[in-house]
């Protein structure tokens, strides 16, 4: 009775070692397949933006505020747009003399403050069409989705595709191109 249980212990280890070794390396894979889509600072477009936060309404209602997420992107006006993702109304400013030297990346830059309490910045260009003029239509549950190929995307967790057109063929797929950022309270800066 004692060897049978022994072997039986001995089995069920073995078992329990080969379920923990198959979920590490599941785990170590899916870590390196998001490594590429949700944590790669993007230097596709040059990015290089700074604002005082106290002087924007916008940006300091979305950077004090978890899950709130604000666009900046240039007009063809000489103004710069800053549009609440959780209204969508918009305001534009004139920019400063320095602030005419700002890159907005591919189509402007996405601006927030996710869940986690993270400050998070993404370009305002679908990933997925890859051009200037398809921007990101953003919501207030933190989500942006492309209005010309469907893709949705979820901001609050680094940008990851969260549902795409079911009746479309897509080919290789990505989440949202981020860059860097700083926020002290008091200045926001977005950089590459």
């Amino acid at each position: 009775m004692i060897t049978s249980t022994h072997t039986t212990n001995k089995t069920l280890t073995d078992k329990v070692r080969l379920l923990v070794l198959t979920l590490s390396v599941g785990f170590i894979a899916t870590l390196i397949s998001c490594d590429d889509t949700t944590t790669t600072y993007s230097n596709r477009e040059l990015v290089r933006i700074n604002y005082a936060v106290s002087s924007y309404t916008e940006l300091f209602n979305v950077m004090g505020n978890y899950g709130q997420f604000a666009s900046i992107r240039e007009m063809g006006n000489g103004k710069v747009r800053m549009t609440l993702g959780s209204t969508g109304k918009y305001t534009d400013y004139t920019p400063s003399k320095t602030q005419q030297y700002f890159y907005f990346g591919l189509g402007g830059v996405i601006v927030g403050t996710n869940y986690n309490g993270e400050n998070l910045a993404y370009d305002l260009s679908c990933p997925y069409c890859d051009a200037a003029a398809y921007r990101l239509s953003l919501s207030d549950n933190g989500y942006a989705k492309c209005s010309h190929c469907g893709i949705s995307y979820d901001m609050n967790n680094y940008g990851v595709i969260l549902s795409t057109d079911s009746t479309r063929q897509y080919g290789s797929l990505r989440g949202l191109y981020r860059y860097k950022i700083t926020y002290d309270g008091t200045n926001m800066s977005v950089y590459n």
